[in-house]
């Protein structure tokens, strides 16, 4: 930080099963700079997180997968990295993220107010999500029970047109090709989680915003055409069968395997470009290494396998792509 104190923030300990851990060790934080009344922001923001990247060595999967979802038109939260003292202590490296609170929503959409859910841990939008903010909006889950009833729709034709209707359809498209282009295995596309959804009161639109993304980049190839059915395969070779309710009823519509195939091509042209992504890698490994290894040695000394698997991936993707689409 610049030295700049904040007082009554709050703070509490974040992490998954995979990632959490104790005060005392390295431990990831929730920051909530407006949590006792304050109305201070930390760079413009309200809520951000310090995650322990306990689960991604690289500390840069959750920045890629952003500019990678930014760029194909799907919102993203911001991401930078820190090193983190407590009480004087210095805990290691962190990466730094925005969180998804009014501010994430201003700046993603021309309407903030309407019905902001936290997916939770393996829950689908048929269950009552978590509310965490919602100002004029449809009350009950309304919203999100028409989007459950669309996704059933027994007829196909019938279930895309109702969905297109509820759902923002090129949003969804582009996260679903994305996340399956990086072996997102633990999001909600495959597995209902990792995710928070917006209801746009405006657009009478749905949103399903991508979060969590510590995993990425270590499929080892396979498909790049999602597999319809209940059955899930190793989440490091490819896509397993899609988990998620509304991925379900998109992917198994004529139009939506149409959709999702040519935006596919389209994503692969214009952003999977592994020239690009090495000149990219080599600017972050560059930044990052020195400072990792000033307060980690071995993970610094480690970087450079790190970054080898994310340059494998680039360098591999494209034309495994481009093959399958042929």
């Amino acid at each position: 930080m610049d030295g700049t104190v904040y007082p009554d923030v709050g703070i509490h300990l974040r992490g998954g099963a995979g990632s959490f851990k104790q005060i005392n060790e390295k431990a990831g934080f929730t920051i909530s700079m407006g949590k006792f009344g304050g109305k201070e922001k930390f760079h413009g923001m309200s809520k951000w997180h310090l995650a322990n990247s306990a689960q991604d060595g690289s500390y840069l999967s959750e920045l890629i997968c952003g500019e990678l979802l930014r760029g194909a038109g799907a919102p993203a939260a911001r991401f930078h990295h820190a090193v983190v003292s407590v009480n004087g202590q210095v805990r290691g490296f962190y990466c730094l993220k925005e969180g998804y609170d009014s501010q994430f929503l201003k700046r993603h959409f021309k309407n903030a107010d309407g019905n902001f859910y936290d997916g939770g841990f393996l829950r689908d939008v048929d269950q009552q999500l978590q509310l965490t903010s919602s100002k004029d909006d449809v009350k009950d889950w309304a919203d999100l029970k028409a989007l459950t009833a669309a996704a059933r729709e027994p007829d196909p034709q019938k279930r895309f047109e109702r969905l297109e209707k509820l759902l923002d359809m090129d949003a969804f498209i582009n996260v679903f090709v994305v996340l399956t282009i990086v072996g997102d295995w633990d999001g909600y596309i495959y597995n209902r989680n990792n995710y928070r959804v917006y209801h746009d009161p405006k657009r009478d639109k749905i949103t399903i915003i991508p979060s969590g993304l510590d995993q990425e980049f270590r499929r080892g190839g396979g498909s790049y055409n999602p597999p319809i059915g209940p059955s899930r395969t190793n989440p490091y070779g490819g896509p397993s069968a899609p988990q998620g309710l509304v991925a379900q009823g998109v992917i198994s519509t004529p139009e939506g395997k149409a959709r999702y195939v040519k935006r596919l091509a389209e994503i692969n042209r214009t952003l999977m470009d592994p020239e690009k992504w090495n000149k990219r890698l080599d600017e972050l490994q560059a930044r990052l290494q020195p400072e990792i290894a000033k307060v980690d040695p071995g993970a610094g000394g480690n970087y450079p396998n790190e970054i080898k698997r994310i340059r494998d991936f680039f360098n591999a993707c494209s034309k495994d792509i481009e093959a399958q689409l042929k």
